[in-house]
């Protein structure tokens, strides 16, 4: 893994399981003040600490927004921010729609990745000023293969360090 280190706040359990499908397929967007204050309080002073000064949503593709209205990575990762005072950056865009990762094999998610992000040139501009040192948000981490192909875009254009933070981390 080309990450540093990933950083969850609860176990994909039952009961996550649906609180997450509530706030994505649902438009249960209120939750996400929730996961954010327990994000920020269990991970906030490490995040500091590792020298992180933005935080980058995971993409999800123009398709998949358009259907939830909303990416739920991006709710999370300005909130976050605002709240340790960081930038959110959307350093990352889809490029190709991909099935859900959901239900596929750690083989299979690394292949429906290829090829699928890229990194957003516009919005490099707002990384003037700030470390080489970002925290990749998104709300569930399974088998690492989303956060990895961000990590790899980000890598190939001078991030020096990449941590996660998500709200859930499990397996399927």
């Amino acid at each position: 893994m080309s990450f540093v280190r990933n950083f969850a706040v609860w176990q994909y359990d039952k009961r996550m399981k649906r609180s997450i499908a509530d706030f994505k397929y649902n438009g249960r967007k209120e939750y996400a003040e929730f996961y954010i204050q327990h994000m920020k309080q269990c991970f906030g002073k490490q995040l500091h600490r590792a020298g992180v000064t933005a935080l980058v949503p995971v993409p999800i593709s123009v398709k998949r927004r358009r259907y939830r209205g909303f990416n739920q990575a991006e709710l999370l990762a300005d909130g976050l921010a605002k709240e340790l005072g960081m930038s959110s950056v959307r350093l990352i865009k889809r490029v190709k729609n991909t099935r859900p990762q959901s239900g596929l094999s750690p083989k299979e998610r690394k292949q429906n990745l290829a090829a699928s992000l890229a990194w957003d040139e516009r919005e490099a501009k707002h990384l003037e000023g700030l470390s080489g040192v970002v925290a990749l948000v998104d709300d569930i981490f399974t088998t690492g293969a989303t956060m990895e192909a961000c990590t790899e875009v980000l890598m190939a254009h001078g991030i020096s360090a990449v941590y996660g933070i998500c709200v859930c981390i499990g397996s399927e």
